[in-house]
C-alpha cells in the first residue's frame, strides 16, 4: 500500500464534499470577523512600558483582554505612538492655548498633514486634523523643529 501526505496551503482546507481519491479541492478557511475586542482571541505586536521602553511580542499570541489592549500590530507603530505622545505635549505648547473648532467653516486651521505619505502644510476650515495650529508661522516653526517626530508618527498620523 503507497501512500500521500498532502500539504494543505494556509489559510485553506480539504473540501471533502468536493474531493476525490483522484483530485483532492481545497477550500479557503473563512474567518468570522470580530465584533468585539474580545472575539478578536489573540494579539500579537509591541507595546510601550510606563518607563517608554519597547517590549517586542511578535511570536507570542496574548489573549485579547483587558490587560491587552496596548498592543500595537507592529513594533513600528508602538514607536509611532510614544513619538504621537510627544508631539501632542509639544503641539499644546506651541498652540499658547489656542484650541481649532472643527465645526466653525470661518475659523482657519494651519495643520500639518501627510500627501503622498509625506508630511505637508495645509490650511483647512472643517475637516479634523492631529497637528493644527493657529497660524502658518507657528505651523511651520512647529514642523522645521520636529520633523523627526513627525516622521517617525506617521505610521499613526494615516
Amino acid at each position: 500500500m503507497k501512500t500521500f501526505k498532502v500539504e494543505v496551503p494556509n489559510g485553506y482546507e480539504i473540501d471533502r464534499n468536493n474531493s476525490t481519491l483522484e483530485n483532492i479541492v481545497f477550500k479557503e478557511i473563512k474567518k468570522d470577523l470580530p465584533r468585539t475586542w474580545e472575539e478578536l482571541g489573540g494579539v500579537s505586536g509591541s507595546y510601550v512600558t510606563a518607563q517608554s521602553e519597547l517590549v517586542i511580542e511578535h511570536n507570542v499570541i496574548l489573549d485579547a483582554s483587558g490587560r491587552n489592549k496596548n498592543i500595537f500590530a507592529t513594533t513600528e507603530m508602538a514607536e509611532a505612538s510614544v513619538a504621537l505622545a510627544q508631539l501632542s505635549q509639544l503641539r499644546d505648547v506651541y498652540r499658547q492655548g489656542w484650541v481649532p473648532d472643527w465645526t466653525s467653516s470661518t475659523q482657519v486651521k494651519h495643520c500639518i498633514d501627510l500627501l503622498q505619505n509625506e508630511p505637508a502644510a495645509s490650511t483647512i476650515f472643517i475637516r479634523g486634523t492631529f497637528l493644527s495650529f493657529q497660524s502658518p508661522e507657528i505651523r511651520n516653526m512647529f514642523y522645521e523643529n520636529f520633523k523627526g517626530l513627525i516622521l517617525k508618527a506617521r505610521p499613526l498620523m494615516i
